[in-house]
């Protein structure tokens, strides 16, 4: 009786092989499980970076709308003052 609990340690190639397979899949698995890991942080770090230019161009945008407001603040302030000089001396000529 092949295969009955006798005590011989007869294997079945049929048993044999699904472990194998399985040991053959397993390593698969944890292969791909690892390169997905790998894409993941690459793609983390890209994002990162591409956050990071992000920021960098917003932040310069805003220092340049910041420098233009503050030009014509200036400008506007010369022309007030330029506006008033010229008033006060037309009053006193008056």
């Amino acid at each position: 009786m092949e295969g009955s609990s006798n005590g011989s340690s007869y294997n079945p190639p049929a048993l044999v092989k699904p472990s194998t397979e399985l040991e053959t899949l397993q390593k698969q698995h944890v292969e791909k499980t690892v390169k997905i890991q790998e894409r993941i942080e690459a793609l983390k770090l890209r994002l990162e970076k591409t956050r990071a230019v992000a920021k960098k161009g917003i932040m310069d945008e805003r220092k340049e709308a910041f420098n233009r407001l503050s030009e014509k603040y200036n400008s506007l302030t010369e022309e007030y003052n330029a506006l008033l000089s010229e008033r006060s001396l037309e009053h006193r000529l008056i």
